[in-house]
């Protein structure tokens, strides 16, 4: 005679579906509850290594200030970058300045192969601005902006192979070139002449 087939009662298979979806639920709520915290976590973890080598990448801001873009024609320079001048004229054509308002100084703060970060000040403003193909592509350069009055206080801190960097105006951190800013402090000083 043939065994009986094991029989199993609707009330025994909720109880095991229930035992096999307890790890994954709670895994969910875990994620769920520190989001903003594994958001921030990973948004600074963007750098790849290769063959020996580190290459950080600053990620684009996910919304640019609204530019509705005008006549630019921007040029890229021998190194594969936009020239000051591009950056300038990009600023000023942004729609986002002052009447009469114009680009005073720029300071070069991450530079890698294939990205680089400016911060160009106006009279009242200073812009964020990342140049990479991505960027140029979408028309999005300009991240950031905000009055220069609320640029400090600087934080600052360190990923792997680059600083990072956080205005008084607001919580986004960026990178900066320790090739260019061996220290804190020349940061903070190249800063307060770009704003005064």
């Amino acid at each position: 005679m043939a065994d009986p087939a094991p029989v199993v009662t609707l009330p025994v298979a909720i109880v095991q579906l229930l035992g096999q979806l307890a790890w994954p639920a709670a895994l969910l709520i875990v994620v769920y509850t520190f989001r903003h915290q594994l958001g921030n976590l990973l948004s600074r973890l963007a750098s790849i290594k290769v063959g020996g080598s580190e290459w950080v990448f600053q990620e684009p801001v996910v919304k640019p200030p609204t530019v509705i873009p005008k006549a630019i024609a921007p040029t890229v320079g021998p190194d594969g970058f936009l020239t000051i001048e591009s950056l300038r004229m990009l600023v000023a054509q942004s729609g986002l300045l002052e009447s009469g308002e114009e680009v005073r100084k720029e300071l070069l703060t991450f530079q890698t192969p294939k990205q680089r970060t400016w911060l160009l000040a106006t009279s009242n403003f200073v812009f964020v601005l990342l140049d990479d193909e991505k960027t140029r592509a979408r028309n999005s350069l300009i991240q950031t902006f905000f009055e220069k009055r609320k640029t400090f206080p600087l934080a600052f801190g360190s990923d792997k192979a680059a600083g990072i960097v956080k205005f008084g105006a607001e919580d986004t951190w960026w990178y900066y070139s320790f090739q260019l800013f061996p220290s804190t402090s020349r940061l903070q000083e190249a800063v307060e002449r770009l704003v005064i």
